[in-house]
């Protein structure tokens, strides 16, 4: 998977962790874990740099759905969110972040 499609997917699950007023320590290390695992070459200053480009961009959490939506990686953008938003435990308003990505990338709730 290409850097840049995986800084939008990173910056997606950022948004749904961030829900609740903070991306925790615990929740970053997940993104980073699970991005890992599935494309090793993504480096941590990779990462760094998407999360830096994430709090310094003003665009919404369904901005960034639009980018991905036509790539075929729904399942994995999915499973992203909740892995990592569940990382601290999963606040009512990350909840209603991670349903609406499943609404628009097509997967029931």
């Amino acid at each position: 998977m290409k850097t840049e499609t995986l800084d939008v997917i990173v910056k997606i699950a950022a948004c749904v962790c961030g829900k609740d007023g903070i991306i925790s320590q615990m929740e970053e290390e997940s993104i980073y874990n699970t991005i890992t695992s599935k494309s090793s070459n993504y480096t941590l200053e990779f990462f760094n740099k998407a999360i830096d480009d994430f709090f310094d961009e003003n665009l919404q959490l369904e901005d960034y759905l639009e980018k991905v939506k036509i790539l075929g990686i729904h399942e994995f953008v999915i499973y992203l969110c909740e892995v990592s938003a569940s990382a601290d435990g999963l606040d009512i308003k990350e909840n209603i972040a991670l349903n609406k990505v499943k609404l628009i990338l097509g997967d029931k709730l």
